[in-house]
């Protein structure tokens, strides 16, 4: 059976972790790239040590490329964002963007701590902007991550046909 690897993704604030971390409790194989392939990258270069910001956050293209391309797991979920996440879609069986609307985005991204959030308000209101737009990778499947946990991971799960596993 052939590998399936699927993009959990959206912005700041939707519930990429979360989705993550329950992923996990269920004992599917899943990467927080904000964990293992992500970095802030020079805007210029594309190296390591730019400044933190939303257009600067990379993921590492080999870590990425060899978890993507490994044989093991059959089923992979890979949870998170990058600036350059669109390059790895061919990787994807399937890519799930996780929507919420504007008011549960402001008090997810306010709830946070300094360390977990260091863009501050400024950050909050790019957000929100982009949230906005509604912008999404090609393909992209939205889901509604505004409802509990439980049922947006079962949502995602429905989506990748693993529902009944």
């Amino acid at each position: 059976m052939a590998k399936r690897n699927y993009l959990v993704e959206g912005l700041s604030g939707v519930g990429k972790s979360s989705v993550y971390e329950e992923l996990i409790r269920r004992g599917y194989k899943a990467i927080s790239t904000d964990r293992a392939w992500a970095y802030n990258a020079d805007p210029g270069t594309g190296l390591p040590g730019g400044p933190v910001g939303h257009d600067t956050w990379v993921w590492d293209q080999h870590e990425a490329v060899r978890e993507l391309e490994s044989p093991e797991p059959d089923v992979l979920f890979v949870c998170g964002s990058s600036r350059n996440s669109d390059r790895f879609l061919p990787y994807f069986t399937r890519v799930f963007n996780l929507r919420i609307d504007d008011d549960t985005m402001r008090r997810r991204l306010e709830a946070r701590t300094d360390d977990d959030w260091p863009l501050g308000q400024k950050g909050v209101e790019l957000m929100l902007e982009l949230n906005r737009r509604g912008e999404r990778l090609v393909g992209a499947i939205d889901v509604d991550a505004t409802r509990p946990l439980d049922q947006v991971v079962d949502e995602v799960l429905r989506l990748a046909d693993l529902d009944s596993c």
